[in-house]
């Protein structure tokens, strides 16, 4: 399987999920998340900008591969999944998600842990659907999901699982800003840029305290082991998720 993460590099590096046909991710995707995000530590980038393919920015994880893997696998899958959301969510520099499409469940938790949430106008929708499937939210998602989205739709947004088009998913911040498809990427390249003009230790150390909090709760559950991932293993949440797909698989 060729790579899922690709990275135009330079001062502000263009990270690109391409994993058609909806940039679903799976545990090589968090393994990729981890190493780039090791590259974009270099002193040379200043800023990343996330962005997806064709009508999606991400679909959310591939529950199917994810159910599927055996015991010892779903172990490494859920350390790197905390490892990479934490990873991306703590990362110093500026980072801005470009939201180019549909960005569901874990893709809206994606965009959730940039900096900066640019969406482009148009049919592509965004939400938490997790509880609709069966699934809690682990640690690392719900932290982040609340620092990014908390106000008073928070609870609809978890309770739900419903989806948004972008002016309703700005009105309930899941986006910080709607702009035309076709300025996208020059909008994101410039809020970008913007930031990566600001002192590199200053904006770290500015960052690390405006999420400490949301951090320091995150950090202690993985540390200590998320109870939530439990749930994921019930034969409960398994036939929840079997029946998501029958219902998927009767709509094709």
């Amino acid at each position: 399987m060729g790579a899922m993460l690709c990275c135009e590099p330079g001062r502000v590096a263009v990270v690109t999920l391409d994993r058609p046909p909806a940039n679903a991710l799976n545990r090589g995707f968090f393994d990729e998340l981890l190493a780039l995000l090791d590259r974009l530590a270099s002193r040379d980038v200043r800023a990343v900008v996330v962005t997806g393919t064709g009508r999606f920015f991400s679909a959310g994880l591939d529950l199917f591969e994810v159910f599927a893997y055996p015991p010892a696998a779903f172990d490494e899958f859920t350390t790197r999944f905390d490892a990479g959301f934490t990873r991306l969510f703590a990362f110093p520099k500026p980072v801005v998600a470009a939201v180019n499409g549909h960005a569901i469940a874990g893709g809206a938790v994606l965009a959730a842990a940039a900096d900066v949430r640019l969406v482009a106008e148009g049919e592509g929708r965004i939400g938490l659907t997790e509880i609709l499937l069966g699934v809690p939210f682990p640690v690392s998602v719900l932290e982040i999901v609340r620092f990014a989205c908390a106000g008073p739709h928070f609870a609809e947004l978890l309770y739900h699982g419903r989806t948004y088009a972008p002016a309703e998913a700005l009105a309930r911040r899941l986006v910080d800003e709607v702009v035309p498809a076709a300025e996208l990427m020059a909008r994101a390249l410039a809020a970008a840029e913007e930031l990566a003009t600001r002192p590199p230790i200053a904006f770290a150390a500015t960052k690390t305290a405006l999420r400490g909090e949301a951090l320091r709760r995150l950090e202690a559950a993985v540390s200590t082991g998320d109870p939530v991932w439990d749930i994921w293993r019930t034969a409960e949440t398994r036939a929840a998720v079997d029946a998501y797909r029958e219902r998927t698989l009767r709509r094709r």
